[in-house]
């Protein structure tokens, strides 16, 4: 009679342990599970600025590539006439300052007799025109990737918070049963969920803020 006194005791004690340590657990995988699906969401976010920023850049490099193009026929044109009024009125005043170096390698090149058949379409010049799409889609891509990141630590989170879900209902529904072997079974599967939830959250990171995680962010 002791005995059964002490191993009801027993199984009590390990019910009230493993029910506190599921409910500590399950509101920490919530809690988590929240903090990063937030971060996934202000990724998103910047990811759509980055994106808009992209298109922003291209289209301002189409612009540029245009204006360059009317600028460097005037300059061509002033070159094969000799023109050196409307050479120096050119660069001086319509110009930008980005293109004269390569204006500058192009007529050196055309005097040596070795220039390009056409200064548009130098790569490094085509380059500087994309740099800023270049590095807004990059970062783009990258704040991407961050957010599918995030996600899919939250996703993990969640399927954690449903681990120690289990745990507490097999914890919790043992007072509702007097045979000891199946109250003790259902706090061995209380047990196993709680352990494979532990292991889960091992390999898990721990939310931080967005600046830490990705810091282009707070520049």
């Amino acid at each position: 009679m002791e005995r059964d006194f002490f191993g009801e005791r027993f199984l009590e004690v390990l019910a009230v342990v493993l029910l506190g340590v599921a409910t500590v657990g399950t509101a920490w995988c919530g809690l988590q599970s929240a903090l990063w699906n937030g971060e996934q969401d202000e990724l998103i976010a910047a990811t759509a600025e980055a994106r808009l920023e992209a298109n922003r850049a291209y289209g301002t490099g189409i612009q540029q590539l245009a204006y360059d193009g009317n600028l460097i026929a005037e300059y061509a044109l002033a070159v094969r006439e000799g023109d050196e009024r409307m050479q120096a009125f050119l660069q001086e005043s319509l110009m930008r300052p980005a293109l004269l170096p390569f204006l500058e390698r192009w007529q050196a090149e055309l005097e040596s007799g070795t220039a390009t058949p056409n200064i548009l379409e130098d790569e490094e010049y085509v380059a500087s025109l994309s740099a800023g799409y270049d590095e807004a889609t990059a970062r783009g891509d990258a704040l991407a990737a961050e957010a599918n990141r995030a996600g899919g630590i939250g996703d993990s989170y969640i399927v954690t918070t449903v681990l120690l879900a289990v745990a507490l209902f097999f914890a919790g529904v043992t007072s509702s049963f007097r045979f000891p072997s199946l109250r003790l079974a259902l706090l061995l599967g209380s047990a196993i969920c709680i352990a494979l939830a532990a292991v889960r959250l091992i390999d898990l990171p721990i939310a931080a803020t967005t600046s830490e995680l990705v810091p282009w962010l707070g520049s």
